[in-house]
């Protein structure tokens, strides 16, 4: 547990981290501006979160850990704390697993907390329920960040935890309409207004299947043990 926490504190000191929470924010508050530059304000949250931001967000999910994961690979630091888990590799790797969503949870929630605030003191809200929409960045993000992680067990390439939860993405943007996959459309994870939809279950069946995979790439692969 101390590990753990040791960990989740590292988070919060890290650079790439903040450098996604900055990026995050300027896709953001770059579309509030955009909506009040037009003068409408009405549910202004939902429609300047819904315009650049959710193409972007796996590679803002991914980056603190992913980041974090390749500075380990260079320095070796990741194979010193193996061993000195006592054997316990496993236990190691579920407890960095988990470290490593809440990164990508944490990177998106940040900014789009900040713009909830401040739409919602420019009564851009929907309505007095609107706030259950802060829950889409917290499992979007722990569901990309989790791919990420589990990436680095089944590859020694230094960037492809960082950069391939973003093709996937695309390519299941482009994908997903042809194979009448639809109502799982992936921004829509982020930001269901793009079509006008509201908040559903099926908002969290990607994120459950892409973290559901990267705690089976975390546990059975093997790559990242020739460090």
């Amino acid at each position: 547990m101390k590990f753990f926490k040791t960990d989740i504190k590292r988070i919060f000191t890290e650079p790439s981290f903040w450098l996604s929470v900055f990026l995050g924010a300027v896709l953001l508050f770059g579309g509030l501006g955009y909506c009040l530059a037009s003068g409408d304000v009405s549910d202004l949250y939902s429609k300047a979160q819904a315009l650049a931001l959710p193409f972007a967000a796996p590679l803002l999910a991914a980056m603190p850990y992913s980041v974090m994961i390749m500075t380990e690979r260079e320095t070796k630091f990741g194979a010193l704390m193996i061993l000195k888990q006592s054997g316990a590799h496993r236990r190691y790797r579920i407890k960095r697993f988990f470290t490593a969503g809440l990164s990508g949870a944490a990177a998106l929630f940040i900014p789009h907390a900040a713009m909830f605030a401040v739409c919602a003191a420019l009564g851009g809200l929907p309505d007095a329920d609107a706030a259950i929409q802060l829950v889409l960045p917290v499992t979007f993000g722990f569901g990309w960040s989790a791919l990420s992680y589990g990436l680095t067990f089944v590859n020694r390439q230094r960037y492809v935890p960082l950069v391939m939860p973003q093709v996937l993405y695309l390519l299941c943007i482009y994908a997903f309409p042809y194979l009448k996959l639809e109502r799982f459309y992936p921004p829509l994870d982020i930001a269901p207004s793009i079509y006008g939809g509201a908040m559903s279950p099926d908002r969290f069946v990607l994120p459950a299947v892409l973290a559901s995979a990267g705690l089976l790439l975390t546990v059975f692969g093997k790559e990242a043990d020739k460090q």
